[in-house]
């Protein structure tokens, strides 16, 4: 039987912290490297991740590719398969909308309690004005690429991340956290598959967003964030 997302995604809570809490780990440079071609496409969905193909792709050992591949395990990117080692995990659309559900109520919950977090609320105000600025400066149809912090993809991370980390939940923070790196990767599909989906005003949502949480509207700014978050479905369905 399938397990559901939160239950896979419970795994990484213990097999390893995030890559950002220690970015001078070697393996955790191979774990973006893979995850960066992942994203992109570059490993398809259900291709067989040999070890020593990705050796020679990488230029590194054995030890550091399994304990990569391990990692993306827990994150859902890859699968282990017994007597075939490590596969690209598949992106079917009942996946997609699987994630797109969980996501909604998670991130509902977790928006609604950063609002109603008044500690701090101009700093965190502040801050999301800066992140939606520097999108605004950068294209954001522009390659994944978990290396470069400036990069748009990044900094999107860093605004949607930004507006639920004060739930004052870690791990609440930490399962909105995985459910954005299994949605990026189907949204790079439309980027790479559907020419109308660079006509969508991405920067235009996340700033009716921020428009809400400014004038302190909780209901008008979640609405905002589902909003948000369905208009990729609507891609899908076209």
């Amino acid at each position: 039987m399938k397990q559901s997302i939160i239950k896979k995604n419970t795994k990484i809570l213990d097999l390893h912290p995030e890559v950002e809490e220690r970015p001078t780990s070697y393996i955790a440079q191979i774990y973006n490297q893979i995850k960066k071609s992942l994203i992109n496409g570059e490993l398809k969905p259900g291709e067989k991740l040999k070890i020593d193909s990705l050796k020679e792709i990488y230029n590194v050992g054995s030890t550091p590719i399994r304990e990569a591949l391990t990692w993306l395990v827990a994150d859902n990117l890859v699968q282990k398969i017994d007597q075939k080692g490590f596969v690209a995990t598949e992106s079917t659309i009942q996946d997609f909308k699987e994630i797109l559900k969980t996501r909604l109520w998670i991130e509902e919950i977790a928006f609604r309690k950063s609002m109603q977090n008044k500690k701090s609320i101009d700093s965190w105000e502040e801050e999301l004005i800066v992140l939606c600025h520097r999108m605004e400066k950068r294209d954001w149809k522009e390659e994944y690429d978990p290396s470069n912090t400036n990069s748009w993809e990044m900094i999107h991370k860093k605004f949607h991340m930004t507006l639920v980390n004060r739930c004052r939940s870690e791990y609440l923070v930490k399962f909105c956290e995985q459910l954005y790196d299994l949605n990026l990767r189907f949204r790079f599909i439309l980027i790479k598959q559907k020419k109308s989906y660079h006509k969508r005003q991405v920067n235009t949502e996340h700033a009716d967003i921020l428009k809400h949480v400014l004038k302190r509207d909780e209901n008008k700014a979640v609405n905002a964030l589902i909003g948000h978050y369905k208009i990729t479905d609507k891609y899908f369905d076209k």
